[in-house]
């Protein structure tokens, strides 16, 4: 079928292993696995393979590529391996909680198989296999949808088609999106030739998340995820548009049509229509997952399968438009000086493309160090040389920046979380942490800009409002510190007494104010959770007394015995 044989069968059974390990790892995760994956024995950390991102798209890919070479395969051996590595494939997409893949997959082999029974390959019809491999898939998707296997204790869902049965317009993760979609679409409004560059959504999303607050101020979600970071658009076409406007968006949608000519060629080889729409099936799963994917071609191992697929249709087409013709064409193999220079870049570019990630490693390992290490002059060495040697990181940044302000050297944090919240750490926590830094150094001024942009960004914030009010205040600013903590009144009222008593008193008085008073909210209500802590780090610098009393007092007493 390829070129090389015997290199495209050491691919398929290397790609073949990393199927089976992945597939093997991800069902004793999902059958066996829910203490380990619950957060109760891993400090809350994402499952290791249901739910990481990425997963679900190659398992699918490589579930369909490999069904079409178990129909394809003369020998019945090769078939069988295969068709369970197929099978393989589609349980662990059944269980990667992820339904784009699976509604990719679905699209991807319903491409497959029909096209397989309507296309009339050339020699004997593989009925049997076909009818074999229908049957297997249903038989896995029937017993993944089992009520004994798709509910476990701890787990908010246990298979990927769990989560089809729950409404999905009250669904969290799908009005998220819808979110994302629409930041995205602003970013594509404001910027419509040449989007707001590659790579640059997450920090593009503040300015055009107030202009889609702006569109729509009744919609509900404005007043989502603003305690959660933004990375990606969770769409790939939104992401191309917004990041690359409409010129970088037509590329790619010549780059598609492409795919699909070399799909229609080699469709013409009637030795090889199966692989063909194996390969095809593969593709248009990837396509449709990328649709509601964060992950897509920003994850190396789905674009890796995604263009060995291609690969496959572009061989095969070669092969079709050789054969269609019995004149002899000139060659369009380089010649052996041009095939040097070729094979040379390429090398340098794959040693350039790896200094460059062993770099941005270290610095990131770095960090690491720095958050782990109890010696405060070796935590700031350790961040020091992060930035050195990967000065763009905003994680770093925001790390050190925070470690500084927790250290009470608020005016040299300033300018480290300032970086960070312009190039992605830009949640409603980043924001309170960056103004309570200048307040900290004693810019007034600063912390009052930062929190009046950032009530632009999350207009339905009761935190930040009220966060807002108080730095008003301190500015001497009263009016309008009345003014904007009426609106936080009129969005969340006992939130928004309750976090007042929290900033202005700390957690004893507020706590103390609550119990008396049902109108204000308790400490423990308030959200996020994340801003609460927030506040108890700043309060520790302007109480300094209670930081050995009261509620943290009992705190420290409880997590040393």
């Amino acid at each position: 079928m390829l070129r090389n044989p015997k290199l495209m069968r050491s691919s398929l059974i290397a790609l073949a292993g990393v199927i089976w390990v992945l597939a093997i790892a991800c069902a004793i995760e999902s059958w066996f696995g829910a203490p380990l994956t619950d957060g109760n024995l891993r400090s809350d950390l994402k499952p290791i393979l249901r739910g990481s991102g990425g997963f679900g798209e190659i398992m699918a890919m490589a579930a369909i590529l490999f069904a079409a070479l178990s129909l394809h395969a003369n020998r019945r051996g090769r078939a069988l391996l295969f068709g369970v590595t197929a099978m393989m494939g589609w349980l662990a997409t059944l269980q990667s909680l992820e339904r784009a893949p699976l509604i990719g997959a679905t699209a991807g082999f319903c491409l497959m198989i029909g096209g397989s029974v309507i296309a009339k390959p050339a020699g004997r019809r593989p009925w049997g296999r076909l009818g074999l491999m229908v049957g297997a898939l249903g038989l896995i998707f029937f017993f993944e949808s089992l009520p004994l296997l798709t509910t476990q204790p701890n787990t908010a869902a246990a298979s990927t088609v769990s989560r089809f049965t729950g409404n999905l317009s009250e669904d969290v993760s799908v009005r998220a999106r819808y979110l994302f979609w629409g930041v995205g679409l602003e970013m594509a409004r404001a910027h419509p030739l040449l989007g707001v560059g590659g790579n640059n959504y997450e920090a593009a999303y503040p300015t055009a998340r107030a202009q889609f607050s702006l569109r729509h101020p009744n919609s509900s979600l404005v007043a989502m995820n603003e305690h959660l970071l933004t990375v990606y658009a969770h769409n790939e076409y939104v992401q191309l548009i917004s990041e690359l406007g409409v010129i970088g968006f037509l590329l790619f949608v010549l780059f598609s049509t492409s795919l699909v000519a070399a799909l229609w060629r080699a469709l013409q080889q009637r030795s090889q229509i199966i692989p063909a729409l194996g390969a095809g099936g593969a593709m248009l799963a990837f396509a449709i997952s990328s649709g509601a994917s964060g992950s897509s071609f920003r994850y190396l191992g789905g674009g890796l399968v995604f263009f060995f697929a291609a690969a496959i249709l572009a061989r095969i087409g070669t092969g079709a438009q050789t054969s269609s013709s019995d004149k002899p064409k000139k060659s369009i193999y380089l010649t052996g000086r041009l095939q040097q220079v070729v094979a040379l870049s390429l090398c340098a570019f794959t040693l350039l493309t790896t200094c460059v990630l062993s770099v941005q490693g270290a610095g990131t390992v770095l960090h690491g160090l720095a958050q782990v290490s109890a010696e405060p002059a070796k935590a700031e060495s350790y961040y020091h040389s992060s930035l050195r040697v990967y000065p763009a990181s905003p994680a770093t940044h925001f790390g050190y920046g925070i470690w500084l302000y927790n250290n009470r050297r608020g005016a040299e944090a300033v300018s480290h979380l300032s970086y960070a919240t312009e190039n992605g750490f830009n949640s409603s926590i980043c924001y309170a942490y960056f103004a309570g830094a200048a307040d900290s150094a004693g810019d007034l001024a600063l912390a009052e800009r930062t929190l009046a942009a950032a009530t632009r960004v999350y207009p339905a914030s009761v935190f930040l409002r009220v966060r807002h009010a108080v730095a008003l205040e301190r500015s001497g600013r009263g009016v309008e510190s009345r003014e904007v903590f009426a609106q936080a009144l009129l969005l969340d009222p006992r939130a928004a007494r309750g976090w007042r008593q929290l900033i202005d008193n700390d957690i004893d008085a507020a706590y103390l104010a609550a119990k008396q008073d049902l109108n204000i909210a308790m400490p423990g209500e308030l959200f996020p959770e994340a801003a609460v802590f927030e506040v108890l780090q700043e309060n520790e610098q302007r109480f300094p007394a209670a930081v050995r009393t009261g509620w943290r007092a009992r705190m420290r007493a409880q997590q040393s015995k």
